[in-house]
């Protein structure tokens, strides 16, 4: 289904922004008949129109209720569809301050950043600045390639998906250096030496998760065209939707903050505030540096299945290009699929220091739904277990 860009400006601005974890397996979509189907029903009528009534509403903040009083500090649930948008949050956004939690704070969100490096590598792809069948020592500095194990064979697809076997720097180690420097300022190549000489985690073109594949994507995307990350989501999707509440944390001014986030970061059995005072542990990369909002999330995921408007459709299919994942499902170019008791589902989910997200699109249903939480630890709760239990309640138990 083609739409203009006028008609899906005016959608979006109406939404004011508008995914869903594992249940019953289904056949995950491989031809691109089905593909093509996922992008149509993304501006098709849902299948289930009301927005909701009290019974409804009533046992989604009986769930938030829940997920505080099992020790969350705060969590927040945005539920959206072309009808019309629920949102809740619960507890606090600030222990130390008892500041209420709000459905519109700002919060890091973590790897749900890939998803707009994806978009933007892909754009890039469009204008021919890149090529994703391009091996990574072309579009890497030399000295980093010459470091990286394999550059001149694997490409720049195979980072978008990880497949490129490379392990993950997020180490003891590198935690260690978090420990000594807690302020550190970190660069992508900084971090980058802590998956040096440590051999491939996996064999090339298997799915093997590695932050490792966007922080160089990161240093192809600033090579390429000679800004930095931060200013090309910016210029190409920030500011085009109108993502207010949507910045590179430490790369770009925040004006107001965001909501203080809590882990047990040094295993005493009770969690700390560790955004005051700043725990940098590689804030503000490629691999998940975002600070957002539900409502700039939710606007991003309806444009992003919203024909030509942040991809052409033939690229959208190319990102939701699958490979097997380590978990029921696949991966495609920044982007996870998951097979649901009521479809297929979209998205990613993101963990950083204090901070749980998930957000989810099921194009059957045309809704959108992110839950966080200001919580790092996923002992009390996951804002995965928040969005099954709350899809249980809006589209049945049965998935009908």
């Amino acid at each position: 289904m083609k739409l203009n860009r006028l008609a899906i400006a005016i959608l979006i601005i109406i939404l004011g922004g508008t995914s869903c974890r594992k249940d019953r397996a289904i056949e995950a979509p491989t031809s691109i008949s089905v593909r093509r189907q996922t992008q149509a029903a993304a501006a098709q009528t849902p299948v289930k129109a009301e927005i909701f009534p009290d019974k409804v509403t009533d046992r989604l903040r009986y769930n938030l209720d829940q997920s505080v009083s099992k020790g969350l500090p705060g969590v927040v649930l945005y539920i959206a569809t072309s009808n019309g948008v629920w949102m809740d949050g619960n507890g606090w956004a600030n222990v130390e301050k008892r500041t209420l939690m709000q459905p519109t704070d700002r919060f890091r969100i973590a790897s749900l950043t890939k998803m707009f490096v994806a978009v933007v590598c892909l754009q890039l792809a469009e204008e021919g600045q890149l090529n994703l069948g391009d091996a990574i020592a072309n579009g890497l500095p030399k000295e980093v390639g010459d470091r990286i194990s394999g550059s001149k064979q694997i490409t720049i697809r195979q980072l978008l998906n990880h497949t490129s076997g490379l392990p993950d720097p997020y180490n003891d180690a590198f935690k260690q250096a978090v420990i000594v420097n807690p302020t550190h300022k970190w660069q992508a190549k900084e971090v980058l030496e802590y998956a040096e000489g440590r051999g491939a985690a996996a064999s090339r073109g298997s799915f093997f998760y590695s932050n490792t594949n966007y922080l160089l994507l990161e240093m192809i995307v600033e090579r390429a065209t000679g800004h930095s990350l931060a200013t090309e989501i910016r210029q190409r999707i920030i500011e085009p939707l109108e993502l207010n509440d949507t910045f590179m944390e430490v790369h770009e001014p925040s004006p107001g903050g965001f909501v203080q986030g809590y882990q047990d970061w040094n295993s005493d059995g009770t969690a700390e505030n560790v955004t005051k005072p700043l725990l940098n542990d590689g804030l503000g990369l490629g691999d998940g540096g975002l600070v957002s909002s539900a409502p700039d999330l939710a606007r991003f995921m309806r444009s992003l299945f919203s024909d030509g408007v942040l991809l052409r459709p033939e690229t959208l299919e190319k990102m939701m290009t699958l490979v097997e994942s380590d978990k029921r499902g696949g991966y495609g170019l920044g982007m996870t699929y998951t097979p649901t008791l009521w479809g297929e589902a979209w998205g990613h989910t993101g963990k950083t220091t204090g901070f749980m997200s998930d957000l989810m699109y099921l194009p059957a249903h045309d809704l959108i739904i992110v839950a966080w939480t200001n919580s790092g630890d996923g002992k009390q709760g996951d804002p995965s277990d928040l969005i099954q239990e709350s899809l249980r309640v809006i589209l049945g138990e049965d998935g009908r």
